[in-house]
């Protein structure tokens, strides 16, 4: 009940920062944010490290809106997806990918009543978000032997890339599914 409640406001807080205007309000989240990342305890070079990453994307983000809006408006979009990146951040951090499997569980719960099996999402949403960062060092890997081989990882080699990639997510897929068999699920 307790991830629930941090999905909850987790979700609450995110939309909140889109949904109120430019002004005093933002700056009020964003000191409640740095209060979140000291209560929690997260270490800012991480929060840093993890900015670099998406920083890119809220550049294209901001260049975008500066365009089609103004500098004020597009100032505003680029801190408020500073904020929600940050506290997404903070809230993959805090939470197992077990607990958040359990939380959307109890989220679908009222969809016994349809008689869908909420246990089978609960797998699911587990098995798929373990699976990211296997297929991020599969690629990685498939990025390194493309270099290794004089083959340019770039888009005229991409049915080349593409089909030894989908090789090995099927070669995944089978082995989950026989785990899975012979787990007797």
């Amino acid at each position: 009940m307790k991830n629930l409640i941090k999905f909850i406001l987790f979700i609450i807080y995110t939309t909140l920062v889109f949904l109120l205007p430019n002004s005093l309000y933002v700056l009020l989240l964003f000191l409640l944010h740095f209060m979140i990342i000291l209560f929690c305890k997260i270490n800012i070079m991480q929060i840093t490290l993890s900015m670099l990453k998406v920083f890119p994307f809220i550049l294209f983000t901001f260049l975008i809106n500066l365009i089609v809006d103004n500098f004020y408006n597009a100032l505003w979009i680029g801190i408020k997806l500073i904020i929600v990146c940050n506290i997404t951040f903070i809230y993959s951090k805090t939470i197992s990918v077990a607990s958040f499997a359990r939380t959307i569980k109890l989220l679908f719960s009222p969809l016994k009543l349809l008689k869908i099996n909420v246990d089978d999402i609960e797998i699911m949403v587990c098995m798929a978000l373990t699976m990211i960062p296997v297929f991020k060092s599969d690629l990685t890997e498939l990025k390194e032997s493309c270099l290794s081989k004089n083959i340019k990882f770039n888009f005229s080699n991409l049915k080349f890339i593409l089909s030894k990639f989908l090789l090995s997510l099927i070669r995944r897929i089978n082995q989950i599914e026989e785990s899975l068999i012979s787990k007797g699920y």
